[in-house]
C-alpha cells in the first residue's frame, strides 16, 4: 500500500533517482511533533493538557457542533440539526501520518522484515509504562531517528549481536517506540491504526489526483 503510494508521487512528481530519505526523515520528525502538539500533555504552561478533541473518535457534524448517532463505517447522522457528519479523531489522524512516513523510509532502505512487532514486548510496555511518559517516548523516537540519520558509520558490537546494521537497530527501536506510544500510550487499537493509516492512504491518493 504504502510502495504504490510511494511509487506514485515518484512517478508524478518526476522525482525517478533522487534520494528521497532526507525528506522522508524530516517530513517524519515534522509529523512527530505536530502529533506531540495535539497530545498537548508537554504544554505545563496550560491548564489545557488533554487532546482537544479527545483519544477516542468524535462527531464532526458539517453544519453544526451538534452530537450525532452513529452508523456503520464512518457515516454518523447529527441529531441536533439532522445533517449527517463525520467521525474523527485528530490524534489518531496525526499518528496515521507517522506510521505512513516510517513505512516510507522501511521501504527507501529495503527494511520491511524489520518492521515487525513482537506482543508480548507491547505487553511488558503496557505493565512497566512508557519511560519519561508519552513526553519522553516521543523524545525517544524522535532520538533514535536522528541518530538512524545522523550517524553513518558501522558498529561491529550491533551487527555481531542482532545481525543488522546500527542504521537498522536505531529504525527499530524509533518504530517500536512509537507503536508502544499509540498502543499503551494513546491506548489505539491496532484495528484503529491499520484502519486510520488506510483512510489517510486514501486521501493521500486523492491528494495527488487533485494536484496537492
Amino acid at each position: 500500500m504504502q510502495k504504490a503510494l510511494d511509487a506514485r508521487i515518484i512517478k508524478e512528481k518526476g522525482l525517478e533517482g533522487q534520494d528521497l530519505l532526507p525528506n522522508t526523515v524530516l517530513a517524519l520528525q515534522v509529523e512527530i511533533a505536530e502529533l506531540a502538539n495535539e497530545w498537548r500533555g508537554f504544554k505545563h504552561w496550560s491548564d489545557k493538557k488533554e487532546p482537544k478533541h479527545g483519544y477516542s473518535a468524535k462527531i464532526d457534524c458539517d453544519r453544526c457542533s451538534g452530537k450525532g448517532f452513529w452508523f456503520d463505517g464512518g457515516r454518523v447522522h447529527c441529531g441536533k440539526c439532522g445533517t449527517t457528519g463525520k467521525i474523527t479523531n485528530p490524534l489518531l489522524e496525526e499518528y496515521a501520518d507517522g506510521v505512513s512516513f516510517f513505512l516510507s523510509i522501511a521501504r527507501q532502505n529495503d527494511w520491511s522484515e524489520y518492521i515487525y512487532i513482537v506482543e508480548d514486548a507491547i505487553e511488558e510496555t503496557r505493565e512497566t509504562g512508557l519511560d519519561g511518559g508519552i513526553g519522553g517516548a516521543i523524545l525517544e523516537v524522535k532520538y533514535w531517528m536522528l541518530k538512524m540519520y545522523m550517524e553513518r558509520g558501522r558498529d561491529e558490537k550491533i551487527e555481531s549481536t542482532f545481525g543488522y546494521s546500527k542504521q537498522v537497530f536505531c529504525f527499530r527501536n524509533a518504530w517500536y517506540v512509537f507503536i508502544a506510544i499509540g498502543l499503551v500510550g494513546f491506548d489505539f487499537t491496532w484495528e484503529q491504526i491499520a484502519a486510520a493509516y488506510m483512510e489517510k492512504n486514501k486521501v493521500n491518493h486523492e491528494r495527488q489526483a487533485n494536484g496537492y
